[in-house]
């Protein structure tokens, strides 16, 4: 004799009540601090009042969502669906609260744009100084990191939108449009020993000085191994890994050592005669400096009207027009 399989359905789910927005809070919160008494301080809840709310959610899906243990609470299978929905939602309205407020205080709008440390200040100025032009007077919050963090931040809701590098996680969610290709510089202090005495510097020159290179796995890294591979020469000598323009800067300024930048911020910084770029030629694969956004998702007028302006704010510049080689 069979038996039947029973299943909660849609309808049934209604009529055990519906989530609310305090159901997804807590569970969001929970999820991120894996401990109810972390989750309640956070809230200003007390552990009961977050324990009653979870068993609420609990009776509303009909299912545990969590793994009670001395270890605190984690998301089961089902949990950490509820979960990664809750903070998507969670962070669109935070978004959408933003964007209201912005609104009422007389701007176009707020946006959350997330930025690799290798980005020109004047693409991002230049941006805004279109906007403002055009009488759209749009509020910024920038979030620096490297790629790969902040594509997760952008597929979670918390960002925006992206300059970064091309990226190949979770491509298919992804909308990635070439802003331009960044070309590398090597760069040292003004006073650096290397340039003096000499009519012309090489690469092989910088081997008995420390180097600050990025992190490994970045774009920029591959470029310094390939450019000391493809001259013949042994790695250099590393000193500290970092993509931190402040630390880069503070580094050079206190010492012999030499760094990679891209060439646009690399003459940015030449041109305030705080840095000096070598001569040599550094003949690598030109790295993609991309605008990332979700795919297939609901654009608000202040990601558009920005995305559209960055765009042609970065065709204009020299770098777009050179075709990478």
């Amino acid at each position: 004799m069979s038996m039947a399989r029973t299943r909660v359905t849609a309808p049934a789910l209604r009529a055990a009540g519906s989530l609310k927005l305090t159901h997804l809070r807590v569970i969001a919160t929970i999820g991120h601090h894996r401990n109810a008494h972390r989750a309640g301080a956070e809230l200003g809840l007390s552990q009961p009042a977050i324990s009653k709310i979870v068993r609420e959610a609990e009776a509303v899906v009909g299912a545990a969502l969590f793994e009670r243990g001395r270890q605190g609470m984690h998301p089961n299978r089902l949990g950490e669906a509820l979960l990664a929905r809750a903070v998507g939602l969670l962070n669109d309205l935070d978004s959408a609260q933003a964007e209201v407020e912005a609104m009422i205080g007389g701007t176009a709008g707020h946006l959350r744009l997330g930025v690799i440390p290798f980005v020109t200040p004047a693409l991002i100025s230049g941006t805004l100084r279109e906007l403002s032009r055009a009488g759209v007077d749009l509020s910024l919050s920038i979030h620096e990191d490297t790629t790969g963090e902040l594509v997760g931040r952008l597929l979670r809701r918390e960002l925006d939108c992206l300059i970064a590098r091309f990226s190949t996680e979770r491509e298919a969610e992804l909308e990635q449009r070439l802003l331009y290709h960044q070309k590398f510089s090597a760069v040292v202090a003004s006073t650096h020993p290397v340039l003096g005495g000499r009519r012309r510097v090489r690469l092989r020159d910088t081997l008995s000085f420390g180097w600050i290179v990025p992190p490994p796995r970045t774009a920029a890294r591959q470029l310094v191994s390939a450019l000391f591979v493809q001259s013949g020469l042994p790695p250099p000598p590393i000193r500290i890994e970092t993509s931190s323009m402040e630390v880069i800067k503070a580094a050079l300024a206190d010492s012999d050592m030499v760094a990679i930048l891209p060439t646009d911020i690399a003459h940015h910084y030449a041109r305030l005669e705080r840095l000096r770029v070598l001569p040599f030629r550094t003949d690598t694969v030109p790295a993609p400096l991309t605008l990332i956004t979700r795919r297939a998702d609901v654009v608000l007028p202040a990601v558009a009207r920005f995305r559209d302006t960055l765009m042609a704010v970065a065709a204009r510049r020299p770098e777009a027009r050179r075709a990478p080689r």
